[in-house]
């Protein structure tokens, strides 16, 4: 019976900024610049749709609570209230998306004050989370700076959105799918057919606690620590997802014949729960044929069904905050010998090691009489 293994190895995708924001002209209309990164040329449009606001006068007086802000002729704006800038002092603002009313029935209003965002009891779906940095802004300098540039675009509030969850994706390909014996010159091949690939059991509920960062405009993750090491993941984790399909019915109606350049699986729906990886929890399930052409014609056929651990088929031991994980999954179609011999099937070719069982000596003493 042939054994096959898989690994995977993780692209995290994260984003950081480091920017000093001011804003200018005494009554002019506030008004906000919406960027993914550092700056609006590197940044990553913002798609999410409204989103909601606080704000503070020089950091002590309530200025904007929960204001709606949505593009508005061109221009991202409170919608519900006009605000202007005053002559003197700043304004501190912190924003987060999406916008979802004054009220939290739609569970993902944060609680903001002027030092924390709290996610309390989130369940994870289809919206994706996202805080700003803290943005302080004066009413006397007409440009935003940052550490990259000298003018960075900005014309209204700088809002550099993170993601408050993650994201997954996968890849699947097959380490090898022929192989010529050099010695022998004959080929063998393998077909690598997946009809079934399911993602399920984790954690889909729970808390997110953020803390205003010494710089004033970052923020502390929570931390989680396993071991020696700490996670940017959320607390009080439950609830259990169910599983996903990740091969697509309808683009491979028969699975997913493997070759050896990764393929793209349908994607995780939504967004996964920032969590740590643990075993027995977070699984994947795969349905797998392996039809293997002998070199000398003959041809074998076999079926396995695994259950894996996700957190055995790679180093990566969480899913945080503000990441996008791509799993791309190997499958190797023949007997494992070496591990560390990934994409050459030549350790595992069938070798004799023939001996000769020594002689038994029988006592076959005869007497004959004459």
């Amino acid at each position: 019976m042939k054994k096959f293994f898989f690994f995977a190895a993780a692209a995290l995708v994260t984003l950081a900024a480091c920017t000093k924001t001011e804003t200018s002209e005494p009554q002019r209309e506030i008004s906000f610049e919406v960027a993914n990164s550092l700056t609006k040329a590197t940044g990553v449009k913002y798609e999410n749709g409204a989103f909601g606001t606080y704000a503070w006068f020089n950091n002590t007086d309530d200025f904007m609570v929960n204001e709606k802000v949505d593009l508005s002729g061109g221009v991202w704006k409170t919608i519900d209230h006009t605000f202007y800038w005053p002559k003197t002092g700043s304004i501190s603002f912190i924003s987060y998306s999406p916008f979802a009313g004054t009220s939290n029935a739609a569970g993902t209003v944060p609680e903001i004050t002027k030092n924390s965002i709290t996610y309390t009891g989130i369940t994870v779906g289809s919206t994706d989370l996202m805080y700003a940095d803290r943005a302080t802004c004066s009413s006397n300098v007409n440009e935003v700076t940052d550490s990259d540039s000298a003018d960075s675009g900005f014309s209204g509030v700088p809002t550099v959105f993170r993601h408050a969850l993650a994201k997954l994706s996968f890849k699947i390909k097959a380490n090898f799918v022929e192989f010529t014996d050099p010695t022998t010159n004959t080929k063998t091949e393998w077909e690598v057919k997946v009809t079934s690939a399911k993602i399920g059991g984790f954690k889909t509920t729970g808390d997110c606690a953020l803390a205003l960062n010494a710089d004033g405009k970052s923020w502390d993750k929570p931390v989680t620590t396993v071991g020696t090491t700490d996670y940017n993941v959320w607390t009080n984790l439950t609830g259990t997802s169910s599983e996903q399909e990740l091969i697509d019915a309808t683009t491979y109606p028969s699975g997913v014949i493997l070759t050896t350049t990764p393929q793209d699986l349908a994607a995780a729906s939504g967004y996964v729960m920032p969590q740590v990886l643990a075993a027995g929890t977070q699984q994947l399930k795969l349905t797998v044929h392996i039809k293997t052409t002998l070199s000398n014609g003959k041809e074998i056929n076999e079926d396995f069904n695994p259950t894996i651990d996700i957190m055995d088929i790679s180093s990566l031991k969480a899913w945080q905050m503000n990441e996008n994980i791509v799993y791309t999954i190997n499958i190797k179609p023949t007997a494992i010998a070496d591990p560390n011999n990934n994409d050459n099937p030549n350790d595992v070719i069938i070798t004799f090691d023939p001996a000769v069982a020594d002689w038994t000596v029988v006592d076959a003493n005869a007497t004959i009489q004459l």
